[in-house]
């Protein structure tokens, strides 16, 4: 059989993959506003039960949106890392969030599932003009330092939150990963967690830098969300082909990459476009809404003449965990609260 007839049987195989695969998830798993709100009020009332997909996760939490505590207490066998979103360090390196810890939580966390591991987000506020000052300071180190020996049996680890991290290649990379390497030696046995922008351009990051990154970080967060940043105007949230892009992109990195699924959507109206969460999907009025499929994104619309939503649905998260399971990575989960008990029983 020659190259082209090789060619030409892998595409049509494809294709009748894909064509099998749209139709299993069309006819299994309902996407339509009444079915969804529906199915929402069988899963509240159903066990935890245990992960489908036996890859590793990552969910943040806030407290602002405290539904996040009891959701990952009830599903607390389903999730592998846990990171409430409490602290910030300032521009003088003072730490603030101390009074939002929930101790409570993080003991009925633990007895849910013992095997979880809570590694709490720490915002790093940096500012441009003096980044690489402030990186250099001693007294960042000893805050971080000194938070996680203050909740030393509590915590397992710190992730690491700055968008600067994800311009390092504009700045001195040099000084910030020699700072990341000291907080990783001095955490011990502890685990470091970074975040990263998903790409957009394949330059986008240096090679050499994120082989660095990756070798120091424990997990490292891969940002496949957001994607409407890049037009204010548009709804988008986390496009299927985008996703597959990133996956692709750091398939030559053997280290541990978790790609992000949001759990929150927008609300647009000719005034205005707000952030959008689970609750308020639940309290819409299913006849007054229309839902669309929008096939070059993948995503899920719920539209009426005034008003346009874009919110994650059963298949929006099962076709891009199953993508994720293929390419023999994790996903992590922007964030718990915002969610709603369908979404963690797909899981």
């Amino acid at each position: 059989m020659n190259t082209f007839n090789i060619a030409l049987f892998g595409i049509i195989g494809a294709s009748l993959l894909y064509y099998i695969y749209i139709i299993q998830y069309t006819n299994s798993v309902p996407f339509q506003l009444d079915e969804i709100q529906e199915k929402e009020q069988e899963a509240r009332k159903q066990e935890s039960g245990t992960k489908n997909y036996q890859i590793p996760n990552f969910f943040f939490i806030t407290p602002w949106n405290k539904d996040g505590y009891k959701l990952t207490v009830k599903y607390a066998q389903k999730i592998d890392m846990v990171s409430p979103a409490w602290f910030n360090i300032r521009y003088n390196n003072v730490i603030d969030g101390r009074q939002s810890v929930n101790e409570q939580w993080m003991q009925e966390i633990v007895q849910a599932n013992p095997q979880i591991a809570i590694i709490p987000r720490v915002q790093i506020e940096l500012q441009q003009s003096s980044i690489l000052q402030q990186i250099n300071n001693p007294q960042l180190l000893e805050s971080i330092i000194n938070l996680v020996q203050q909740y030393q049996d509590k915590f397992h680890g710190i992730m690491i939150d700055t968008p600067y991290l994800s311009y390092i290649d504009a700045l001195d990379a040099y000084d910030i990963v020699i700072f990341l390497q000291k907080l990783k030696a001095r955490l011990n046995n502890k685990m470091l967690v970074l975040t990263l922008f998903g790409i957009y351009d394949p330059s986008q990051y240096k090679h050499s830098t994120l082989k660095k990154l990756f070798k120091i970080a424990d997990y490292t967060l891969i940002q496949t969300y957001d994607y409407q940043i890049q037009d204010e105007e548009d709804q988008i949230l986390s496009p299927y082909s985008w996703i597959q892009s990133n996956l692709e992109h750091f398939m030559i990195y053997k280290e541990k990459l978790l790609f992000g699924l949001p759990f929150y959507g927008f609300k647009k109206t000719e005034r205005d476009k707000t952030h959008f969460i689970g609750n308020e999907l639940l309290k819409l009025n299913a006849s007054n809404y229309l839902t669309e499929w929008d096939r070059s994104s993948s995503e899920c619309r719920y539209k009426n003449e005034l008003i346009s939503i874009s919110y994650p649905c059963p298949d929006f998260l099962v076709q891009r965990l199953d993508l994720i399971k293929d390419f023999r990575r994790g996903y992590f989960v922007w964030e718990g609260g915002q969610g709603i008990e369908l979404f963690y029983q797909l899981l």
